[in-house]
C-alpha cells in the first residue's frame, strides 16, 4: 500500500480545509484467498461528577433502560438488523413482514404508487424501536427512484453546471422532499471520476458522475452531500474506491479498474476529501482493484482497511448490490458474499436489485448463512454487533 502523501492528498485535503494532515506509513495490504469463505449521532445525558472516589457501579442494561440492548441480541436479530431488502415502491406492503422479522433496512425499487408516505410509515411502525434504515438511489437524471414526489433533478454531469453553491440547493431542497417521505437515506452522490459514455450495461457511470477531474468533482461532491446533510438526510457517498475506470458495469458482471497506483493519484481523492469532510457514509464497489485484493472491493478487507486506517473513516460502510453480476461471477452466493463483505467489515450489505417482488423469500437464506457463519466461528458476533451499533448510531439511536 502506498503511503497517503502528494498530489491526491494535497487537492484532497485542500478542497476541505485549506490545509495538509499529516502523512503516515502505511503496510502492504496482506493477501487474500479469491475464493468464498465461510451521521447524526444520538444526544445522551452528561453523568454527574461523584462526590467522592469510591467507584460508582455501571447499572446492567435492560429493554427498559435502553432501546436497543444489542449485547443482548442473538445471532439472528443481529443478522437482521444489517440486511438491507429490496422494497417495490408499487408494493411496499410486501416488505412489512421482512421489516417486522428484524430485517434493518430496505432500498427502494421501482416507481411510486399510492401514498408512499402512509406506505413507509407502516413500515416504520414495523420496525418497532429499530430505526429502520429506509434507502433510494436519488442521484439525479435517470436514477431518482423518487423523482415523481421530490422533483426531478438534472444528470449529475449536467447539474455540475450550476456550481457548488447551486448544487447543494439542489440537494437540499430534493432532501427536505426525501425528508417529508420518511426517506432518510439518499444511496448517493457518485464520486467516480468519469467523462464517458453511459450509464449502460458497458459504462457503469457516464452522467452519473460530476466529472473526470479530481478537483471538480471533489468540489461537486462535497456540495451535493452538504446540501443533503442540511435537509436531515443521509448522503452516502460511492462507489469506493471509485469506479470510473472500470471495464464494464458490475451489475451486469465482472469488471476490473484501473490499478491502485492510479487510483490513489486520481479516483481516491473525493473519497479522502469525504473522510476527512466528516461525510457520515461509504458504499463500496463490486470491482476488483489490481493491486488491492483478488476480490470484489465490498467483499475484501484490505480495501476496508485502507478505507478505515489510511483514510481514517470512522463511519458506515454499505456494499453495492451482492446480488450483483460482478459478485456472482467471482463464484460467491449471495450468502455467502454477504458473510464473506460482514467478516471484512462490511456494516450494511443491500441484497437484491430490480424487480424482486418476495424481499423475504431472497433475505431468509442469507440471514440462515449469517446466523451459519457465527455458529461455526467464522463470522464473530462481536463483528455484527459493531455493524449493528454504528447503523443504530448512524439513525440517531442509542444501544447498550
Amino acid at each position: 500500500m502506498r503511503r497517503w502523501t502528494g498530489g491526491a492528498v494535497a487537492i484532497a485535503m485542500a478542497l476541505v480545509t485549506g490545509c495538509h494532515p499529516a502523512s503516515k506509513s502505511a503496510a502492504p495490504p496482506a493477501p487474500e484467498p479469491s475464493g468464498p469463505v465461510a451521521s447524526a449521532t444520538p444526544t445522551g445525558t452528561a453523568t454527574p461528577t461523584p462526590t467522592s472516589t469510591r467507584p460508582v457501579p455501571t447499572p446492567t442494561p435492560t429493554a427498559t433502560t435502553c432501546p436497543l440492548p444489542v449485547s443482548l441480541w442473538s445471532a439472528w436479530q443481529l443478522a437482521g438488523a444489517v440486511l438491507m431488502a429490496p422494497a417495490q415502491l408499487d408494493d411496499l406492503a410486501a416488505s412489512q413482514q421482512v421489516v417486522a422479522s428484524g430485517v434493518g433496512g430496505v432500498v427502494l425499487f421501482g416507481s411510486p404508487s399510492g401514498d408512499v408516505r402512509a406506505q413507509l410509515r407502516r413500515l416504520h411502525a414495523a420496525a418497532g424501536a429499530w430505526p429502520l434504515l429506509i434507502a433510494s438511489d436519488e442521484e439525479g437524471g435517470g436514477i431518482q427512484r423518487l423523482a415523481a414526489l421530490t422533483g426531478a433533478l438534472p444528470w449529475p454531469r449536467d447539474l455540475a453546471a450550476r456550481g457548488p453553491a447551486g448544487i447543494r440547493a439542489a440537494a437540499r431542497t430534493m432532501g427536505l422532499a426525501l425528508r417529508a417521505l420518511t426517506v432518510r437515506i439518499d444511496l448517493a452522490p457518485v464520486a467516480d471520476l468519469d467523462a464517458g459514455p453511459g450509464p449502460d450495461a458497458a459504462h457503469p457511470d457516464g452522467k452519473r458522475s460530476f466529472s473526470a477531474d479530481p478537483a471538480t468533482a471533489t468540489a461537486d461532491v462535497l456540495a451535493f452531500a452538504r446540501g443533503l446533510l442540511d435537509a436531515g438526510i443521509v448522503p452516502v457517498v460511492k462507489h469506493y474506491p471509485g469506479l470510473g475506470t472500470a471495464t464494464a458495469n458490475t451489475d451486469a458482471g465482472a469488471a476490473v479498474t484501473a490499478a491502485l497506483p492510479l487510483l490513489e493519484k486520481r479516483d481516491l481523492v473525493p473519497f479522502a476529501a469525504a473522510v476527512h469532510a466528516g461525510l457520515p457514509a461509504v458504499m463500496t464497489s463490486n470491482a476488483v482493484v489490481p493491486g488491492l485484493s483478488p476480490l470484489p472491493v465490498s467483499l475484501s478487507a484490505a480495501a476496508n482497511r485502507l478505507l478505515r486506517e489510511h483514510l481514517g473513516f470512522h463511519g458506515v460502510i454499505i456494499t453495492d448490490s451482492l446480488s450483483a453480476g460482478a459478485i456472482s461471477a467471482a463464484g460467491f452466493t449471495v450468502g455467502a458474499a454477504t458473510v464473506r463483505a460482514l467478516a471484512a467489515g462490511a456494516d450494511a450489505v443491500i441484497v437484491g436489485r430490480g424487480d424482486t417482488r418476495n424481499p423475504g423469500a431472497l433475505v431468509g437464506p442469507v440471514r440462515a448463512a449469517i446466523v451459519a457463519a457465527v455458529q461455526s466461528g467464522r463470522l464473530p458476533t462481536a463483528r455484527l454487533r459493531e455493524a449493528v451499533r454504528r447503523l443504530a448510531t448512524l439513525m440517531g439511536s442509542t444501544t447498550c
